[in-house]
């Protein structure tokens, strides 16, 4: 039997280009962290150009990562990037709201404009007939001495594209942090099992010309849940990169689409009414049964094939898997 608990875990303050760290209780199974940005923003320009990049205010935190027993990483993700995962995940747009809207559509000077935006990193797996398959158990249980929150923390000149101009001004900022835990008790008819590790971190690979055959090697030896991979030039989300996306394993195909099918099906699969920009989701357990999942424990090579075009000065491709190791037999 489980029992879940919410708690709020603390508040971490804005330092450009610094870490914060927050020491994580070390008491249950974690389901989802989560958390809450606020901030002032100031922005002067000289001259017209730029534009504010996607989810702009997220732009503060370049990093999240959840670092167990010192150097082990079960989560690394941007937070504009987690928002977005949320979107598609979860069938709703992110919490974000900005006190001028101009900010987003002009290039105008603004003065101490409100940032509020949020998201949730989750452990539990989304979408899934039994979402407690993976936990991230904390306890001595689990085998974890530490378990750490490292915050990287970006810029206020990180809101906006490279060709803006002018200077932000972070007047304040902050993150507010919370959890949703299970509490484990043991009984005959619910005893416990080790929880599989739910992982997210990602690839990152820059264009430097079109291509039809532009590949990606992915690890083996674990399972895979789902691929999301996000498209941008110079430094914008864009739909005009991925032409069509084959994920293999030797002669073996995993899955082939055409980039703007993909983001059609997405569109009505994940119930989204607008689908973000940039971004292609390869679920493979779409009726929510982990069973399902890409078994590459016996598979010498896992590879994204893509036909790729550059239609910026700089194009990136960035793939995020959902991998899942360890504790298979809860999920056989």
């Amino acid at each position: 039997m489980k029992k879940l608990i919410e708690r709020e875990l603390g508040t971490l303050t804005f330092a450009a280009n610094q870490t914060s760290t927050l020491q994580l209780p070390r008491d249950f199974s974690y389901d989802k962290i989560s958390f809450v940005l606020s901030a002032s923003l100031t922005r002067a320009m000289t001259t017209p150009a730029g534009a504010a990049r996607d989810l702009s205010g997220a732009q503060l935190i370049s990093r999240i990562e959840i670092r167990r027993n010192g150097r082990e990483v079960i989560k690394s993700i941007d937070f504009e990037t987690l928002m977005r995962f949320n979107n598609i995940r979860n069938g709703t747009p992110p919490l974000r709201t900005v006190s001028v809207a101009a900010w987003d559509t002009a290039n105008a000077n603004q003065t101490a404009v409100l940032f509020v935006l949020a998201a949730m990193l989750e452990f539990g797996m989304w979408n899934s007939i039994r979402r407690n398959d993976t936990l991230l158990d904390s306890t001595a249980r689990g085998n974890v001495s530490t378990l750490d929150l490292v915050i990287t923390w970006g810029t206020g000149a990180a809101t906006m594209t490279n060709l803006y101009t002018g200077t932000v001004t972070v007047n304040s900022a902050s993150v507010a942090i919370s959890s949703s835990e299970y509490i484990d008790i043991d009984s005959k008819d619910d005893p416990y099992t080790p929880y599989a590790d739910n992982k997210e971190y990602g690839i990152r690979k820059v264009l430097t010309a079109a291509n039809p055959k532009e590949l990606i090697e992915l690890g083996v030896g674990n399972f895979f849940r789902s691929f999301i991979l996000k498209t941008k030039a110079d430094q914008l989300n864009v739909n005009t990169i991925l032409n069509n996306i084959t994920l293999r394993s030797g002669t073996d195909v995993v899955a082939m689409r055409n980039g703007a099918g993909l983001r059609a099906s997405n569109k009505s699969e994940c119930s989204v009414e607008t689908f973000p920009d940039g971004y292609y989701l390869i679920e493979l357990c779409k009726d929510g049964h982990l069973a399902k999942m890409l078994n590459t424990t016996n598979m010498s090579s896992l590879t994204l094939e893509l036909d790729v075009a550059v239609p910026g000065t700089e194009n990136i491709i960035e793939v995020f898997p959902v991998e899942v190791v360890g504790a298979v037999k809860r999920i056989a």
